[in-house]
C-alpha cells in the first residue's frame, strides 16, 4: 500500500540560543535535535514502507543558511535516496530572498545537485501518488502578484486552485499541502514577515479538496474538521518557550484507502519547560524556598531544556543563588538550563505634590518645604534660619 508522510516546517538551524553551544567541531545541540527529528521521520518511512515525504516549507530558518547546514540537509536527502524515498520540498517564506518581484532561494542549490529523489516546488503543482492527488502550494503574498490588494491576490490563488482541481480525476482523493496562513489561525512566533501583505486564505477557498494541510503557522490547529478537513500541521520542532504546551506530529496519508485516510504520529521533540516561582515576603532563605518549590513540581525534567523565572515579592529579599538552582535541575536530568531570571518587586514612594521643590519656588519657600519634609521638628527653625543666612551671604557676595 502506498502512503505519504507530511512533515511540518523544518526551520533547520532555529533556536540555537536555547541549545548547548558546540565545542570545536561539535554542533549546537538544537541542530543535533533537528537532525534527529529528520532521521526519525526517515525511520518512520522505512519501517512503514512509505516512499514519499512532503515537507511544508521553511527548510532552513535563515534565508541565507550557513553552508554547513545546507551540506547536512543534503546528506539527509541522500540517505532518503538510498531508501528510494522521494522528498517533496515546498518553498516557504524563510526559503526566499526577494528583490522586488524577483526572488532566489537556498533551495536553488538543492535543485542544482539534481538528486533524482528530490523535487522542489516554487510554483503550484499537482502530483499523483497512488490514487491521491497532492496539490503542492508554495508561499505567496500580495507582493508576489502584480496587484494592489490582498483580495485580488487571493482571487488569483483561488483561480489557480480551480485549474489544479480540474486536472484531477474525479475518483482521486484530493489533498492540498502548502505554506500559507489560513484565515482564523493563530501565529505564535516569527511566521509572519509582513502582516500588511500576508495572505490569510478563507476556508471556502479550498472547496473541492478532501484535505488541506498547511505549514507556515507553527502551532498545530484544526480550522475545519470535514468537507474539507483544513488544518495547520505545525512546525517540526519546539523552538521557543511559547510552544511548551504543543505536541508536534507528522501526518501519514493512505494514498489508496478511503476508509482510514490518515493518521498522526507524534514527533519525539525535546521538551521545553518554563518554571515560575514566586518567593513570598519575609522568606529568610530564598534559595531554599525556590529549591523546595521546584521539588514540588509535577513533571519529568529528563532531556528537557528549562528556563526558570523567579519573582521576589519584596525589595528586601535576598537574591537567589542561581548556581544552586542550576545544579539541582541538572541532577534531575535537565539537559540544558537556558537561564535563571530573577525579578524583584520595588517599593513605590508616593509623590507628595505639596512637598515638591521645583525651580518656580522662591528660596524661602523651598527651604521651608525641605525642612518640613526631611528635618526633625526640634531643629527645623534653626535649619531654615541657617539656610537663609547662607543664601543672603551668597547674594551679597554676588553683587560685589
Amino acid at each position: 500500500m502506498t502512503h505519504a508522510i507530511i512533515l511540518g516546517d523544518v526551520h533547520f538551524g532555529k533556536g540555537v540560543s536555547i541549545g548547548k553551544a558546540g565545542v570545536g567541531s561539535n554542533l549546537n545541540s538544537r541542530v543535533v535535535d533537528q537532525l534527529n527529528l529528520l532521521d526519525w521521520t526517515l525511520d518512520q518511512a522505512v519501517e512503514r514502507c512509505i516512499d514519499n515525504i512532503i515537507i511544508t516549507g521553511d527548510i532552513f530558518e535563515d534565508p541565507k543558511p550557513h553552508p554547513s547546514l545546507i551540506a547536512m540537509f543534503i546528506s539527509w536527502l541522500k540517505k532518503c535516496q538510498a531508501y528510494h524515498i522521494h522528498i517533496h520540498l515546498i518553498l516557504g517564506n524563510h526559503d526566499m530572498l526577494r528583490t522586488g518581484s524577483v526572488f532566489t532561494s537556498s533551495l536553488d542549490i538543492i535543485e542544482e545537485i539534481d538528486l533524482d529523489n528530490v523535487s522542489v516546488y516554487k510554483h503550484i503543482d499537482t502530483v499523483m501518488i497512488g490514487l491521491s492527488a497532492f496539490t503542492l502550494m508554495p508561499f505567496r503574498d500580495r507582493k508576489s502578484f502584480d496587484v494592489t490588494s490582498n483580495a485580488e491576490a487571493l482571487s488569483i490563488l483561488k483561480e489557480g486552485l480551480g485549474y489544479e482541481l480540474a486536472s484531477i480525476p474525479l475518483t482521486y482523493k484530493k489533498i492540498l499541502v502548502g505554506h500559507l496562513a489560513i484565515e482564523g489561525s493563530i501565529p505564535v512566533g516569527d511566521e509572519i514577515d509582513d502582516m500588511a501583505n500576508e495572505l490569510f486564505c478563507p476556508l471556502d477557498m479550498f472547496n473541492g479538496y478532501d484535505y488541506v494541510w498547511m505549514g507556515h503557522v507553527h502551532k498545530p490547529q484544526v480550522m475545519k474538521k470535514t468537507n474539507p478537513r483544513i488544518e495547520h500541521v505545525g512546525s517540526m520542532d519546539l523552538s521557543n518557550f511559547g510552544e511548551t504546551d504543543q505536541k508536534k506530529y507528522i501526518v501519514i496519508v493512505d494514498c489508496f484507502s478511503h476508509d482510514k485516510d490518515f493518521e498522526i504520529e507524534y514527533l519525539p521533540t525535546r521538551p521545553l519547560k518554563k518554571l515560575t516561582v514566586t518567593v513570598p515576603k519575609d522568606t529568610e532563605d530564598t534559595t531554599a524556598y525556590v529549591l523546595d518549590e521546584l521539588k514540588k513540581l509535577d513533571g519529568d525534567f529528563n532531556r528537557s531544556i528549562v528556563r526558570v523565572e523567579i519573582s521576589l515579592s519584596a525589595p528586601e529579599l535576598k537574591s537567589v543563588n542561581k548556581s544552586s538552582v542550576e545544579k539541582f535541575l541538572s541532577e534531575q536530568g535537565v539537559f540544558n538550563v537556558t537561564g535563571v531570571y530573577e525579578s524583584k518587586k520595588v517599593a513605590l514612594v508616593k509623590k507628595d505634590a505639596n512637598n515638591t521643590i521645583d525651580t518656580t519656588m522662591d528660596v524661602a519657600s523651598a527651604l521651608k518645604t525641605y525642612a518640613a519634609t526631611y528635618v526633625d521638628a526640634a531643629i527645623r527653625d534653626r535649619v531654615i534660619e541657617l539656610g537663609m543666612e547662607i543664601y543672603n551671604t551668597y547674594k551679597a557676595e554676588a553683587k560685589e
